[in-house]
């Protein structure tokens, strides 16, 4: 592996030859945190994100040695889709993380059923909430527009504020960007900040020169809405983010 810190941003990052490689790294840390975690509190807590990139680390914790009846597992965001649909992160997850080993873990649903956005949002938060805190780690992607968990970059201006303010209690938010078909929920900016570490996983080139050009566009700026959603998880507390790419 290789592992560096970006000067300009202080962040950690670790590059592998290949996806399996970096399947085994992450996961490695992932599992390391826990522990830690584990080792000085009587719960430990952790919020992944789906898509097909995290799946094959999900196998990897599936199996690791870890005391998983400790652990709380969320997701970062969801598509308002009922599980067992195919477009469902909780689908994945409970396909690919909770098995094995890891299926004592407890698990919190994002989507909710029969119920109104109010007090979806109300459950949500207080089951959120009620995980060990801050989250011992939590695991985001990238798409190819800068986003991260369900924070896009055209999302609606006063839904955008509510979920990357950090002056603000909100824990979760509905998000209704233009540019994807689902209506979607997602943990806010200033939940997922409230972590031990957040591990970035990405990809190929085209998703490596998309962190370049939105890191290097927030260089030595506070963060605001105009950046690429991800920076905003990143440039504050780098100190507690770390980076893991491949080609």
């Amino acid at each position: 592996m290789t592992q560096t810190v970006i000067e300009s941003s202080g962040l950690h990052w670790h590059e592998e030859p290949s996806g399996a490689e970096l399947a085994i790294s992450l996961g490695k840390a992932v599992a390391e945190r826990l522990q830690r975690t584990l080792s000085q509190a009587d719960s430990a807590s952790l919020v992944v994100s789906g898509g097909s990139t995290p799946a094959p680390v999900f196998s990897y914790l599936a199996d690791a040695d870890i005391d998983w009846a400790r652990v709380c597992v969320t997701l970062a965001d969801e598509r308002w889709v009922p599980p067992g649909h195919s477009d469902s992160n909780e689908t994945l997850v409970r396909d690919t993380l909770l098995q094995n080993k890891a299926a004592a873990a407890s698990f919190i649903a994002l989507y909710r059923e029969g119920v109104s956005d109010e007090q979806a949002l109300q459950q949500i938060a207080s089951d959120v909430l009620g995980m060990q805190q801050p989250f011992s780690v939590v695991m985001l992607g990238m798409g190819g527009d800068g986003h991260t968990a369900s924070l896009f970059p055209d999302a609606p201006v006063l839904e955008l504020s509510t979920a990357m303010s950090l002056d603000n209690d909100k824990t979760v938010a509905f998000m209704n960007p233009p540019s994807v078909s689902q209506r979607r929920i997602t943990l806010t900016r200033a939940c997922l900040l409230n972590s031990e570490h957040r591990f970035l996983h990405i990809t190929g080139a085209g998703k490596r020169s998309v962190l370049n050009a939105a890191l290097e566009t927030c260089k030595g700026k506070t963060y605001q809405s105009g950046f690429a959603p991800v920076t905003g998880l990143l440039t504050e507390q780098p100190e507690n983010a770390s980076i893991y790419w491949s080609p």
